[in-house]
């Protein structure tokens, strides 16, 4: 009895490819001093940074969605009345205040 063996991509077709042109010498040796560090050829990092970052937000680490809500507080709370002079003089005053 033979033991045929079927490569994986017969089982689930072809796997998607994709192309990245016109990278800078700079971001290219970033991609491959990451893939060094991290043990991956280049290929693999370049694919762990894209599903890292295209993560669907509810899927995100829970310090990653802790971080965002942070920042939305913060964004929320920064709407200044508009009776608040301009950043330029409240400066200024400062400035004269010192003096």
């Amino acid at each position: 009895m033979w033991l045929r063996l079927i490569p994986i991509w017969d089982y689930c077709g072809p796997m998607p490819e994709l192309h990245v042109r016109n990278l800078s010498p700079d971001l290219h040796e970033r991609l491959r001093e990451q893939a060094i560090a991290d043990g991956r050829s280049m290929s693999a990092q370049a694919v762990a940074l894209l599903q890292q970052a295209l993560q669907p937000v509810g899927d995100q680490p829970a310090r990653q969605r802790a971080a965002i809500e942070r920042l939305q507080e913060i964004r929320r709370r920064s709407w200044l009345p508009e009776d608040v002079p301009p950043a330029e003089q409240l400066v200024r005053e400062d400035r004269d205040v010192a003096r």
